[in-house]
Formats: C-alpha cells, sequence, structure tokens
C-alpha cells in the first residue's frame, strides 16, 4: 500500500509539473451557484498578476470581446444540452486593454441524477501563434503582390539599366546587379534571419536594387536603433512598396523627383517619415489597393503606419518599437 501511495504521489506531482511547463490554466465551473474553482495561471491569463477573490462565469464572459461573446456562450450552453466537450477559441481584453487570443476546452461532469452539475477544463494563452498566423498571411499575400508585380519591376531595372549603358556587356552587368540586390532584400523578409538591423540599413537594402535613385535620395539617422528580426522584416514590406510605388507612381517616376527618409527615436520608439517632392502631383487613390493594405498592416501590433496623399509628394509616418 505504501508504495502505490507513493506512485500516486509523483503522478500528481508530475502533473503539477506538466501544467506549470506548459502555463496552462485549469478550472473547475459549478453550474449551479456560477463560481469557479481556478489555478493563478488562469488568473495571469486573464490579465491579473495575483488571483482574484472570486471568478464566475458572468466575469468569465465579461473578458471575452464582444464579437466571440455570443458564440462562446452559445457553445457552452449547447455543450451542457448535449452533455459534450466545449471548445473554442476567442479573443479577450485584459484589464489593460491588451487583446489576447486563448483557447479552451471544458468537460461535463455529471450529477447524482444524470444532469451536467461542472464543467472542468483548461485554457491556454494563444496569442502569439494568432500574431504568427496573422504575419504570415501577410507575408503570403506579400509575395504574391510581389510576383504579379515581378515583370513590371524587371522593366523598370531594364529602363533604368539601359540609360547610361554604352554596351551590352555594361547593360548586363548593371542589371546582374539590380537583381542581385533585389534578392538581398527578398531573403530579409523570408529567410531565416536572427540578427538585428538599423532602419537605415533597410532602407539601403531596398534602395540598392535602383543604384540611379540613389542620389534623388536622403537618408538620415540620429542614433543607430535596432530592430528585432519581425521589425526588420516588417519595414522591409514597407520600404518595398514605399518605393515601388515612388517608381510607378511618384517622385521616381520622373527625372527630378527626391525622397527624403528621417530616423529618429522617441524614448521607445522609433519614428521614420518618408516625405517625396517633385514628382507627379499626387492624387488619393478611388479605393484600398492591395498595396495601401500591405502598408498599413506589415508591422501588426508592433507599429503604425500613416500615409497623407499631399499633393506635393506622398508623406509617410512610421512608428515602431526598438529592439
Amino acid at each position: 500500500m505504501p508504495e502505490l501511495q507513493s506512485v500516486g504521489k509523483t503522478s500528481v506531482d508530475h502533473l503539477r509539473l506538466v501544467i506549470e511547463a506548459g502555463k496552462i490554466g485549469i478550472w473547475e465551473l459549478d453550474l449551479d451557484t456560477g463560481q469557479a474553482w481556478r489555478n493563478a495561471r488562469h488568473d495571469e491569463i486573464f490579465g491579473y498578476s495575483s488571483p482574484l477573490p472570486e471568478w464566475t462565469y458572468d466575469q468569465f464572459l465579461a473578458h471575452i470581446a464582444i464579437e466571440d461573446r455570443a458564440r462562446v456562450d452559445r457553445l457552452q450552453r449547447t455543450a451542457i444540452e448535449n452533455k459534450e466537450e466545449w471548445l473554442f477559441d476567442c479573443r479577450i481584453k485584459r484589464p489593460d486593454g491588451l487583446e489576447c487570443w486563448v483557447s479552451a476546452a471544458g468537460r461535463p461532469i455529471l450529477g447524482e441524477k444524470g444532469e451536467v452539475s461542472k464543467l472542468i477544463g483548461h485554457v491556454i494563452d494563444i496569442t502569439e501563434t494568432k500574431r504568427n498566423e496573422a504575419r504570415l498571411r501577410i507575408l503570403t499575400d506579400e509575395l504574391n503582390h510581389r510576383v504579379r508585380n515581378m515583370l513590371a519591376t524587371i522593366k523598370a531595372m531594364v529602363r533604368l539599366s539601359s540609360r547610361n549603358s554604352p554596351d551590352i556587356s555594361t547593360f548586363a552587368e548593371a542589371l546582374e546587379g539590380r537583381v542581385s540586390a533585389l534578392a538581398r532584400t527578398h531573403d530579409l523578409l523570408v529567410g531565416d534571419f536572427k540578427g538585428s538591423l538599423t532602419p537605415h540599413e533597410i532602407f539601403y537594402r531596398e534602395l540598392g536594387a535602383y543604384s540611379d535613385f540613389a542620389d534623388r535620395t536622403t537618408i538620415t539617422e540620429e542614433g543607430q536603433p535596432l530592430l528585432s528580426a519581425v521589425n526588420a522584416q516588417g519595414l522591409s514590406l514597407v520600404a518595398h512598396e514605399l518605393i515601388t510605388n515612388a517608381i510607378k507612381y511618384g517622385a521616381f517616376s520622373n527625372d527630378c523627383g527626391t525622397v527624403e527618409v528621417r530616423i529618429s527615436q522617441d524614448g521607445e520608439n522609433i519614428i521614420i517619415t518618408w516625405k517625396e517632392r517633385g514628382g507627379p502631383p499626387v492624387q488619393p487613390p478611388n479605393g484600398e489597393g492591395f498595396g495601401t493594405r500591405m502598408i498599413a498592416g506589415a508591422l501588426g501590433t508592433e507599429g503604425s503606419v500613416k500615409l497623407d496623399y499631399n499633393p506635393e509628394g506622398l508623406a509617410c509616418r512610421i512608428e515602431l518599437k526598438q529592439g
């Protein structure tokens, strides 16, 4: 008998370690009272640094994002009625205003008369997974966008390379250099980049594919703010789209337009401004094309982008976190 007790204690200890290592919130909801028992991790997931005195089903619903609340409540009622598992993913709003994602599951516990008296289950934070999924969708859409624009981009490269090329050999060398530069910035987007880059390096890489615009672009940077891999890739998308748009419609579409890029810091935030001058008069788009949507969403929750369709030249303000 002592040996069996020892095994049981070991199993409980192992289960506790698994729950702690997996950062799993566990809970048990009494359907008669609406009160729930839960572990400390549960309350942490919902944004509380220390356990609350009590937790009820109504409190839980109040934390669910309004758009998801009715669905989650309906799924619970269906699970109780059919005596089946309650499974759902949803967004929650924490007390600090941060929106997160959780995945939860509950299993019914039957009372003496066969009715569902309790639900017992777990909840885990899947915010990072959802952010990665959103980023993957942006990257996939951007890759498709780049493929659709590839012929136009190559056409622009051919035109630029042929302007000052006295012979085929010089033309081929210039074109090869531009394609190589474009490939390097493409590698930053899709490659397994682990280090840090400055915003100056991002714009320098993207502009490297179009050396004819080097003397028409001014980049000034205060200090050397560093970007994480995710932010560097997001900024690369924005920079590429701004440059592409300038070539098609803006300051780089003629022989005299210029672009000024200013990079500064405001506390932990990096502020980047892009200003075009000397191009054709800017006309605001009739609708929101993919390029505009991509610019707006490339930085995700890590930053923001604001476009100003000034008739004298497109202006863009980018704000993102350092590091």
